[in-house]
């Protein structure tokens, strides 16, 4: 499998590095693009002799639709909001399509991703029919490189395998996404609503939301607070605090933070007859005598405790979780699928719009008319914190500190 490499940042460049040095097997590094020069320094002597260049994504769909460049797919670790357009012009070329979280700013980019996505697979499953070719389908999928932990594979199991009945309350605390003010200034587009379209929600947290939804199922309504710029001179958030519900009743929090040290991150989910607690790559369960029904129905001591039993399950680590994505790529399986990105997404954006309504806000189905409007109102709301903000930018004195005494 030839790939291109779109994006040449911090991530970017990794990936590239991984497919250069042979640690993912079946797959050949065909292009790059968006290179800095002090970033090639770095690398050349790592990449493969005669690498293409190009600056940017449309540059190598240019080269690629003259045959300059051959390639089977790509990988896309560009800024946010330039993910959607991006995933659709590779549709477009029948390229397989692996993204970095998440699959955009807003949740339509994610739903238009995918709509791409199902015709250009049933344009190829339709030329190769008529081609007798027996060759893999279209390949579609996102970067969620914590779902090869074996801790959080472990702890999906627990909750939907049945065996504690179903789940009562959420509570995951994740405040070891520390940053500096030195990280939001390392890239002019970090930290503001126009380059990058959000805060923790959206760069940090994508990761943990997209488990929250694998593990526990998809919230049905959320109330979120967004705190902006409270530990750092940036427009989004680097706080948040969100409360969550599910259609059968559990109830949930989820709390984030990019300006705490020491972080923690500790996942608590309470099920019908047990407890499991999900921390430091460890899983403790406190596994009850028998179920807390009986002993809500049936005990007659006003102040009688539930007996349980607690255990510790071990996980190993997965030393290379970005490498266990892209070798499963190659072998044509998905880490995670690219029609799964639209729940983070969905969730985050819900977040979001909560905390600037200051009420509660319904998560709509993916593929319905409230995802529309739910979609229309989310980007009215985040196209107005852009202009806002563009706005205060244009009143700045050109030298803030000139006129201070």
């Amino acid at each position: 499998m030839k790939i291109a490499v779109i994006g040449m940042g911090n991530m970017g460049s990794q990936y590239a590095q991984m497919i250069a040095e042979g640690k993912i097997p079946g797959m050949e590094l065909a292009a790059v693009t968006r290179v800095r020069k002090e970033r090639w320094e770095t690398l050349k002597d790592i990449m493969p002799q005669g690498l293409k260049i190009y600056e940017s994504a449309q540059a190598l769909y240019d080269a690629f639709d003259r045959g300059e460049v051959q390639a089977d797919g790509v990988i896309i670790a560009t800024p946010h909001y330039a993910h959607s357009e991006e995933a659709v012009q590779a549709f477009e070329r029948g390229l397989h399509v692996l993204c970095d979280k998440p699959a955009g700013v807003y949740s339509r980019q994610a739903r238009e991703m995918t709509e791409a996505y199902r015709k250009a697979a049933e344009r190829k499953n339709a030329e190769q029919r008529k081609a007798a070719e027996e060759k893999p389908g279209l390949l579609y999928g996102f970067i969620f490189n914590q779902r090869t932990m074996p801790v959080y594979r472990k702890l999906r199991e627990l909750v939907r395998g049945g065996k504690y009945g179903d789940l009562k309350r959420v509570n995951w605390v994740v405040t070891d996404w520390y940053r500096s003010n030195a990280y939001y200034t390392s890239n002019a587009w970090r930290g503001t609503w126009k380059g990058d379209g959000g805060g923790t929600l959206l760069n940090q947290c994508p990761h943990n939301l997209d488990l929250l939804q694998w593990i526990c199922g998809m919230p049905a309504r959320v109330q979120g607070f967004c705190h902006e710029g409270k530990y750092h001179p940036i427009e989004v958030e680097d706080e948040v605090t969100a409360y969550m519900e599910w259609e059968n009743g559990a109830t949930g929090i989820f709390i984030a933070s990019t300006g705490e040290a020491p972080g923690v991150n500790r996942l608590e989910l309470s099920m019908d007859n047990a407890l499991l607690v999900c921390e430091n790559g460890k899983i403790r369960v406190c596994e009850l005598d028998k179920p807390e029904i009986e002993y809500r129905l049936g005990t007659g001591d006003p102040y009688g405790q539930p007996r349980g039993t607690w255990s510790t399950i071990d996980c190993e680590n997965e030393q290379h979780p970005h490498e266990k994505v892209l070798q499963e790529f190659a072998r044509g399986n998905m880490t995670a699928s690219g029609k799964e990105a639209v729940y983070s997404l969905l969730l985050s954006n819900a977040i979001y719009l909560s905390s600037w309504e200051k009420q509660m806000v319904e998560i709509p189905k993916p593929d319905t008319e409230e995802e529309r409007r739910f979609e229309q109102k989310f980007e009215k709301y985040l196209e107005e914190k852009v202009r806002k903000q563009e706005k205060k930018r244009e009143n700045l004195p050109e030298n803030p500190g000139k006129n201070i005494k």
